[in-house]
């Protein structure tokens, strides 16, 4: 067993025995040259290739590290940019934690609009759509909505554990008029949607009267800065109920107004509303914290054990777990450096050069170990969440900075796997995650043997749950598990913002230990 070096500040540190199957193929090429000169019997000859000539393959199978990374005790190393088009409302405990989520949205303006002459103001509402829930559907939760007192900037990558104090003045009362309080499994109000046939539920949360009045007299059409001025937003969050987290998709203000006007010689009173929707012309913030200090002593115990277990690894969003995986980079360049050497002869002597190295295959294949065929509505404490549709292998340097400016995968730097069903067995399938980091490997073993980068000892990788945007809609819609991979080209890649867990096997998994083969050449 070849012992290699604690990687220091890793999560679990993981050896395993490397297998050495390098095969050196020296590839000559007999070159038969036959002519018809006569007297000469001896015409065919042949001549090996130099050694600077020769393809050089060779397979290799390397260890692996990897584990469970709580990212909820470093926030400030590992941010979540929160940038939605959908949000968590609510708190809801479960294996994993206790989170909770709350909203900061915007309203767009509708720019140049009046109000008819003589409008007088009836109430103000603030209702959101959710189309799906996490937890207990039938505990109560009850909702409060504070004004904001900082305008939100569109370009700001605001992190999901912002200070809500920056944000909301603590001493603002609630602007919801009377208590709001709803069960998930039991909306009282819907919405049919005619591109699912299924209808939506809906939340309407009525506004004080002194908020409706403001609103209404106070508000700047001219452009949509000087509306975010005015009326800088709302402030959504739940203060009563912990079991259920809803999947908010929809949110928006509607003022209910009258107006008269004469018609035929007499006064004619219309009732109208005006809608105001935080939609993507307007920033919306989800902020979520993960919390323990409310965990029994058996629950924390739990959480303790689980994220000790060497054999798996949880991946879990929004915030709070990543697995790491980590490959010895520089044994790696080492092997494959030195069987890509030869003798190079020149007049002052002998040299030895290294032919140009490329990497054809280095795949590993993650295995998804709670994945359920047909998951219920009504989950439970230990399948409230499911895998993540999508899982982002990103190098953990390049982690800030990928995020924080919306850039897409790439082969050297981020690689990207929808969840697939594969075949193990003519009797057994299995869920994968399956990347093949060849590109990113020539990348990092280049620039190792041409000595133009500081390289560590391990290339060191974090799976990260992520939402995709494509130039069209993805196919294979489903209600547990969101959408699956489709062929559109990627516009938009962000950090996960709605509730999954995923369970992976890990480098010492006893059935099926992850490792790395790869296969290489030399030319």
């Amino acid at each position: 067993m070849k012992k290699l070096p604690d990687i220091p500040g890793k999560p679990i540190s993981i050896i395993l025995t490397m297998k050495k199957k390098f095969i050196y193929l020296a590839i000559s090429c007999l070159l038969a040259l036959v002519s018809a000169c006569s007297g000469n019997s001896n015409s065919s000859g042949e001549s090996l290739l130099e050694d600077q000539d020769r393809i050089v393959v060779g397979v290799d199978t390397f260890s692996t590290f990897s584990g469970t990374l709580d990212v909820t005790l470093t926030p400030d190393s590992f941010p979540i940019y929160t940038t939605p088009d959908s949000f968590l409302l609510g708190e809801c405990d479960g294996r994993f934690g206790t989170v909770r989520a709350e909203i900061l949205a915007q309203f767009a303006c509708p720019e140049g609009f009046r109000y008819p002459a003589g409008a007088e103001v009836d109430s103000v509402c603030l209702f959101f759509n959710y189309t799906s829930w996490y937890g207990d559907g039938h505990s109560p939760m009850s909702i409060d909505i504070y004004p904001l007192k900082t305008v939100l900037q569109y370009t700001e990558p605001y992190s999901h554990n912002l200070d809500i104090d920056e944000f909301v003045d603590p001493s603002a009362s609630s602007v919801l008029k009377r208590q709001r309080i709803l069960i998930a499994q039991e909306p009282t109000d819907s919405v049919y949607n005619s591109s699912t046939r299924t209808y939506v539920p809906y939340v309407r949360c009525r506004l004080t009267d002194d908020f409706a009045k403001d609103f209404f007299l106070n508000r700047d059409f001219s452009s949509q800065q000087a509306f975010n001025e005015a009326f800088k937003g709302l402030y959504i969050k739940s203060n009563f109920g912990g079991s259920t987290l809803l999947h908010v998709t929809d949110i928006n203000l509607s003022v209910y107004y009258h107006y008269t006007y004469q018609k035929a010689g007499r006064d004619t009173t219309v009732n109208d509303l005006k809608s105001f929707y935080a939609n993507s012309e307007v920033r919306q913030v989800n902020r979520y914290q993960y919390f323990t200090d409310t965990d029994t002593e058996d629950e924390l115990h739990n959480r303790q054990a689980m994220l000790a277990d060497s054999t798996r690894n949880f991946i879990v969003a929004p915030a709070n777990l990543y697995a790491r995986v980590s490959l010895p980079i520089r044994d790696m360049a080492n092997t494959i450096l030195n069987n890509m050497r030869y003798p190079h002869v020149t007049p002052a002597g002998v040299d030895t050069l290294v032919r140009r190295p490329y990497i054809s295959k280095a795949a590993i294949s993650l295995e998804v170990l709670n994945y359920v065929e047909t998951p219920s509505k009504d989950r439970n404490r230990e399948d409230w969440a499911a895998p993540a549709n999508n899982m982002l292998l990103i190098k953990e340097s390049s982690l800030r900075r990928f995020f924080m400016k919306n850039e897409l995968p790439s082969d050297t730097c981020a690689i990207l796997s929808s969840i697939t069903k594969t075949n193990i067995t003519n009797d057994s399938v299995g869920y994968f995650y399956t990347y093949d980091l060849s590109q990113m490997l020539t990348d990092v073993i280049r620039k190792i043997e041409a000595d133009t980068a500081e390289v560590e000892e391990t290339l060191d990788m974090l799976l990260v749950p992520v939402s995709v945007s494509r130039t069209e809609s993805s196919s294979g819609s489903s209600y547990y598990y969101g959408y699956s991979s489709s062929s559109a080209a990627i516009t938009g890649v962000k950090q996960e913002q709605i509730v999954s867990a995923t369970i992976i096997r890990s480098a010492v998994d006893p059935k099926k230990p992850l490792s790395l083969e790869v296969v290489y050449s030399g030319f």
